[in-house]
C-alpha cells in the first residue's frame, strides 16, 4: 500500500523546508567577510597604528582649555631587535585627508621629544614614569609636551622610529580630568 501525503502534509513540508533554508541563508550573510565580528574594533578613546613590528596603542593628548598638555601612549616593540623612537612632530598641511574635520589647530608643537630605546619584546609607556614609579625600573625621564592643541580637536601626527616606517594618525585631544591611566589614590571613582 503506497503511502500518501495529505495537501496540509505537503504544505507543512514545504513549509518548515523553506524556513530551515531561509535561517541558513540568514546565517550565512552575518557569517561573511564583512561581518561585525570580523571588524576591527578600538574600545580605547586614543588611536592605535601599526608600523612593522612597532605597534602603538591609545595615543592621545591631554590637554587644559588654553592648549598645552601632555602625550600619552603606549609603544610596544613585537620585533626580534630593538629600535628607537626618533620623533614625533604635527604632520605638515599636505597630509591631511579630512577626516579630523573642520576646528583643527594650526600649529602644535612637542617638546621634550628625545629618543626613547624600544627594547624587543617590551613596551614602553608615554609619559614616563616618576618617582617610585621610576625606581621599580620602568622608563622615566621628562613627559613629550603637546602645545597649541585644545580638547575636542584631533591633531594630525607623524611619529618616526629608527628602523620602522613612520606612522601617521590623528591622534584625539581630550581634557586632562577626563582620562585616567591608573585608579586614583583617594578610592573616589568617575563613571
Amino acid at each position: 500500500m503506497p503511502i500518501t501525503l495529505s495537501s496540509r502534509s505537503v504544505r507543512r513540508a514545504a513549509l518548515a523546508g523553506a524556513a530551515a533554508t531561509l535561517s541558513i541563508v540568514l546565517t550565512a550573510c552575518g557569517a561573511s567577510f564583512n561581518a561585525q565580528t570580523s571588524q576591527p574594533y578600538q574600545p580605547a578613546e586614543g588611536t592605535n597604528a601599526d608600523s612593522g613590528s612597532i605597534a602603538v596603542r591609545n595615543v592621545l593628548v591631554l590637554a587644559s582649555e588654553d592648549g598645552k598638555g601632555e602625550l600619552h601612549a603606549v609603544i610596544v616593540n613585537n620585533g626580534g631587535s630593538d629600535d628607537t623612537l626618533v620623533g614625533i612632530e604635527q604632520a605638515p598641511p599636505e597630509t591631511e585627508d579630512g577626516q579630523a574635520g573642520g576646528d583643527q589647530p594650526t600649529e602644535v608643537t612637542f617638546g621634550n621629544v628625545k629618543p626613547l630605546d624600544l627594547k624587543a619584546g617590551t613596551s614602553t609607556v608615554l609619559p614616563p614614569a616618576t618617582g617610585a614609579e621610576a625606581e621599580s625600573g620602568e622608563a622615566s625621564g621628562e613627559p613629550i609636551t603637546v602645545t597649541g592643541a585644545k580638547p575636542g580637536q584631533m591633531v594630525n601626527v607623524v611619529i618616526t622610529f629608527g628602523e620602522a616606517g613612520p606612522i601617521t594618525a590623528y591622534v584625539p585631544v581630550l581634557t586632562q580630568d577626563h582620562y585616567s591611566p591608573s585608579p586614583r589614590d583617594d578610592g573616589e571613582s568617575h563613571g
